[in-house]
């Protein structure tokens, strides 16, 4: 029997359930074609720029003077005249007279030393003309001496009067001795006197304070009529010529300002040249000093000078010193003011720029990967090297190229492959890109 007359056999209900059930096996559900599209997660990115970094650091730290002077009493007194711009915060000129102490007793020891050095000049004077008597007398007492002793050779004189003649030339010559000797001691206190004397006149212009170098005072702690003593503070003065800045920055902070460092284990040949290498590696360096007023921010240029010797262990930071020239000489009454000692300041230094370099958000480099976006709109993790840091940006060695878009959003399960939905974000690059070249640290009026 053929298969088409079985199937005729076939209850007509029972050919229906089971075509029924045959169409429902293989349907398919229509939330579970729906699953099969992929979703894209949506991401922020930048599209990379090649640009001229600027690397920088910023600091803070307070400025103080190059110089400071402490007028400090050299000689004891009464203080009997001080000047009328002797007060706290006024400018002095260098050789400005500022303060007198009474020099009668300073003035009256001068007088006695010259009176004690008179005296020594007439006492020479008699001594000589004892001296040249003296001297006469013993000419005179040789040629009898030597009369003597030719006639106790021809036997007629006595031995006793060669010997009498001896002693009395022996006696002039001691004196002639005891005289020259007095003149040179009289020399030698002369020369005691004149020692004195250069001291006693030194006591006398102590007397009188000037400005060593162009000040601004400080505080006063004398007024007229006061007695001060020897090595007694009396006021003191700010230099006004040069002002420093000391900030503090984490060791090596200043490596990626060089570009590169020097040879590892690279001996130093002499100090001076190590000296000069310092000071070529300074020169390198551009350095500012910003000071936030409530109308902006002013702006000095400065130097870097030096770097302090001694590492402070809790914060593992070392002092880098500014030098800015001319403080006073820049202000500007009522709109700039002068740097005074402990004004807090912004301290920035910027390296050489460096061309052609990959700056991104700090926070898209993780573990030295980062998350890009494919031309097929999906998620790939790439591995980069840093060059430095620098605040909220880094520099690449290497890893990206320009023109990739880097994802900075904080993703939390982020998986190789999976699709993206990109969304520039131009702010960000914009800060990012501003950041590594610079522009930000230089803002600031002149």
């Amino acid at each position: 029997m053929s298969i088409f007359k079985k199937f005729l056999f076939i209850p007509p209900i029972a050919l229906a359930l089971a075509v029924l059930l045959f169409s429902g096996n293989n349907a398919k559900p229509p939330q579970a074609a729906a699953d099969k599209k992929e979703k894209a997660t949506p991401v922020k990115v930048i599209s990379v720029k090649a640009v001229t970094a600027v690397p920088s650091i910023r600091g803070y730290g307070k400025v103080q003077p190059a110089r400071r002077w402490d007028a400090v009493a050299q000689v004891a007194g009464s203080v009997v005249w001080t000047a009328d711009k002797l007060r706290n915060g006024l400018l002095i000129q260098q050789g400005s007279e500022l303060l007198r102490i009474d020099a009668q007793e300073y003035e009256l020891g001068l007088a006695q030393i010259d009176a004690q050095k008179e005296a020594l000049a007439a006492k020479d004077e008699t001594t000589r003309a004892s001296l040249r008597i003296e001297e006469r007398s013993l000419e005179l007492l040789e040629d009898d001496m030597a009369r003597k002793q030719q006639l106790l050779k021809q036997g007629s004189s006595a031995k006793a009067a060669v010997d009498a003649a001896e002693r009395a030339m022996l006696t002039a010559q001691a004196k002639v001795q005891t005289l020259q000797s007095g003149l040179k001691l009289n020399q030698a206190e002369r020369n005691i006197l004149s020692r004195q004397r250069d001291i006693a006149a030194l006591n006398v212009q102590r007397t009188l304070i000037k400005a060593p170098f162009d000040i601004r005072l400080g505080a006063v702690d004398i007024a007229q009529g006061q007695y001060v003593n020897k090595g007694q503070t009396l006021f003191s003065g700010d230099g006004i010529d040069v002002a420093e800045v000391i900030a503090q920055f984490p060791i090596g902070a200043l490596s990626p300002l060089f570009g590169k460092t020097g040879d590892t284990g690279a001996a130093l040949e002499t100090l001076a040249e190590d000296a000069r290498g310092v000071s070529e590696r300074h020169e390198l360096l551009k350095a500012k000093v910003r000071l936030h007023v409530p109308k902006g921010v002013l702006e000095w240029d400065a130097k870097l000078d030096r770097v302090s010797q001694a590492m402070d262990p809790k914060t593992r930071t070392r002092g880098i010193v500014l030098k800015v020239d001319d403080p006073y000489g820049q202000a500007t009454p009522g709109q700039r003011p002068p740097l005074v000692r402990d004004t807090a300041v912004e301290v920035i230094l910027e390296g050489q720029p460096q061309k052609n370099k990959i700056a991104l958000p700090a926070l898209s480099v993780r573990k030295g990967m980062v998350m890009v976006v494919d031309k097929d709109k999906r998620l790939r993790f790439k591995s980069v090297k840093v060059a430095y840091t620098q605040g909220d940006i880094v520099v690449l060695k290497s890893g990206i190229e320009p023109d990739e878009k880097v994802i900075v959003s904080d993703m939390p399960a982020p998986v190789d492959g999976m699709l993206v939905a990109p969304r520039p974000d131009k702010n960000l690059l914009a800060d990012t890109m501003a950041a590594a070249t610079g522009k930000k640290a230089s803002e600031g009026k002149k």
